[in-house]
């Protein structure tokens, strides 16, 4: 014969089945306020990581055009890409860098991919620079340049830059004189545009 013990509830435990009204309503007006003032904060954050993103990875490609062509002493292309056989005009398509052994500007089937990188984000607009880029065999390049990165919207106070001077020199864009908008390689604001 097998016993069985009764587990006994109190009447209180049994009957309880959920939230009372005020309850949710209380947490529905607390979320609320909630998400209303942290919703902005989050957005201008992700405007701002995918701008910095993009900054990113082109400064990258093109800081490895630079030594590529200082320790091959030899002129180093990076340009816009849609294959990464040809270049384009069009910077927010895929970057590529090779060593231009002939001099012709184009990417040969004898020439070697360096490096590649994907598109920019989709949400991002980029300004100041068509063609491409030759960096020579002390790393300089052909033209001074400012990429400047915007969000769709071109709202200048996201925008950012890659400064490229035409000794070489990398950078990125800061503020300066703390007007709260980055400046370009002359020191004047950034303009999406």
């Amino acid at each position: 014969m097998i016993r069985t013990r009764l587990k006994i509830y109190p009447k209180a435990l049994v009957n309880q089945k959920g939230l009372t009204l005020l309850e949710m309503l209380v947490a529905v007006a607390v979320l609320a306020i909630i998400l209303t003032t942290v919703a902005p904060s989050i957005q201008s954050i992700l405007i701002k990581n995918r701008i910095t993103s993009d900054l990113n990875n082109l400064s990258a490609v093109a800081q490895r055009a630079r030594f590529t062509a200082v320790d091959e002493q030899a002129s180093v292309v990076l340009c816009p890409t849609e294959n990464y056989t040809a270049c384009t005009s069009s910077w927010k398509k895929a970057k590529m860098v090779f060593v231009d052994a002939n001099g012709n500007g184009s990417r040969d089937s004898s020439e070697t991919l360096i490096v590649a990188s994907d598109p920019l984000n989709s949400a991002n607009a980029i300004y100041g620079i068509t063609g491409s880029l030759v960096f020579d065999e002390q790393g300089g390049i052909d033209k001074a340049a400012t990429i400047t990165l915007c969000p769709k919207d071109n709202d200048t106070d996201y925008a950012s830059a890659l400064l490229l001077s035409l000794y070489g020199r990398i950078s990125v864009a800061v503020d300066s004189n703390g007007d709260g908008t980055k400046e370009d390689l002359n020191g004047d604001a950034l303009a999406c545009s």
